[in-house]
C-alpha cells in the first residue's frame, strides 16, 4: 500500500513541478546539461574548490561509503541533500560570463533552468 501512495505522491509532485511535459523538456535537455557540466569541469576559468566539491559530492554518492539506499527516505534524501548543495555552491562559483558562454556553446537557451 505504500509502494502506491510513493506513486501516487510522485505522480503529484510532477504536476506541481510542470506535469509530464516539464519531465520530458528535461529528459530531452539532459544530454546539453551533462555536455554544460563536462565543458564547465574543463574550463580552468572555473575555480578548482569547485570542481572539487562537485566531483567530492559525486563521488560521495555513488560510494558504499553511503547510507543504504535501502533505508526509507533518509538513504535517498542524504543523497539529494548533498548534490544538491554541491550543485549550488559550483554554480555560485562560476563566473557568470563563463557560464552564459558554455551554456549558448551547448545550446542551452537563457530562460530555461
Amino acid at each position: 500500500m505504500n509502494y502506491l501512495k510513493g506513486i501516487w505522491n510522485t505522480g503529484r509532485f510532477i504536476q506541481r513541478g510542470g506535469g509530464l511535459k516539464a519531465v520530458g523538456k528535461l529528459a530531452k535537455a539532459s544530454p546539453k546539461y551533462l555536455a554544460l557540466y563536462r565543458a564547465l569541469l574543463t574550463d580552468p576559468r572555473v575555480p578548482k574548490t569547485a570542481k572539487t566539491a562537485l566531483l567530492a559530492a559525486t563521488g560521495f554518492v555513488v560510494s558504499p561509503l553511503n547510507i543504504p539506499n535501502f533505508i526509507p527516505v533518509i538513504g535517498i534524501l542524504d543523497d539529494v541533500a548533498i548534490l544538491t548543495i554541491a550543485n549550488g555552491y559550483f554554480m555560485k562559483q562560476v563566473p557568470a560570463a563563463v557560464l552564459a558562454e558554455h551554456r549558448t556553446a551547448v545550446g542551452l537557451s537563457a530562460d530555461m533552468p
